[in-house]
């Protein structure tokens, strides 16, 4: 069986920087287009009425604030090149945190 501890990582993660960062601008774009999008639809009243709607709008700005955190970490340059596949790693759990809380904030807002 193929051990994924045994292959040896790029030192470097910019192959990886790129994809990530553009996919991250993406998603950004989507939610902050929805958020904005929601909170014209009533003119005259909050946007936030119920608990759902509370919990709907936590969710998708802490999904929102784990996307910026996780492009702060791709974008910066200090870190350990002998343990780049160890901080990718990192990258990669918060980027998926990330995207598991905003649809999982969206999903909510489609069944609440």
């Amino acid at each position: 069986m193929f051990d994924h501890k045994d292959t040896p990582m790029n030192h470097d993660i910019r192959d990886f920087r790129q994809p990530m960062v553009t996919s991250i601008g993406i998603m950004l774009g989507f939610l902050m287009n929805f958020l904005a999008q929601w909170a014209i639809a009533d003119d005259d009243s909050s946007a936030i009425q119920t608990v759902a709607d509370a919990v709907v709008a936590i969710t998708l700005l802490i999904g929102i604030g784990l996307m910026i955190f996780t492009l702060f970490k791709l974008l910066t340059n200090r870190y350990d090149t002998a343990n780049a596949g160890l901080y990718y790693q990192g990258i990669f759990r918060w980027y998926m945190a990330a995207i598991i809380v905003s649809f999982g904030g969206l999903g909510a807002s489609l069944f609440i």
